[in-house]
């Protein structure tokens, strides 16, 4: 099969490539995101040969880090029941354990008691006036005489 002259740009086996390409891109930036993982970042990382950096809140090192950790003294104890909401390692997180008063974006949540979701209240019938006997009355006392 010859080419036509008048024919210039990507062939179709081409432009496959190029979209199966970009769709393997897009399925692994959608399953990183699934696993809350960045899966880019740990396959550069593969190929330099340096481990990928943890996400917000974190500094590269983790050895100097752990060994930082657990030199520093217990913390004192806090009431129970506070609740607090803070971002770790790039997520946030709701907790009265992991959030401490250190983490700058800790802040405390005022907790509301609710009762939830609950179904709408029937109103009850209104008690029929002792009027004059309804046609069902009058055939409920023929029937019994």
């Amino acid at each position: 099969m010859s080419r036509h002259p008048y024919q210039r740009g990507l062939g179709l086996i081409q432009v496959a490539i190029v979209m199966a390409t970009l769709a393997a891109i897009a399925m692994a930036a959608m399953m990183s995101m699934r696993s809350e993982r960045n899966l880019f970042a740990e396959a550069l990382g593969k190929l330099t040969g340096h481990p990928a950096a943890p996400l917000q809140g974190g500094v590269p090192g983790g050895v100097a880090n752990a060994a930082a950790a657990a030199a520093q003294p217990a913390q004192p104890e806090r009431p129970a029941g506070v609740l607090r909401k803070c971002v770790i390692d790039g997520k946030t997180v709701l907790s009265d354990v992991d959030c401490t008063d250190r983490n700058p974006t800790s802040t405390i949540v005022k907790v509301h008691e609710t009762r939830g979701i609950e179904s709408p209240k029937v109103p009850k019938p209104e008690p029929a006036a002792d009027g004059a006997p309804t046609m069902q009355d009058k055939m409920i006392d023929k029937a019994t005489r």
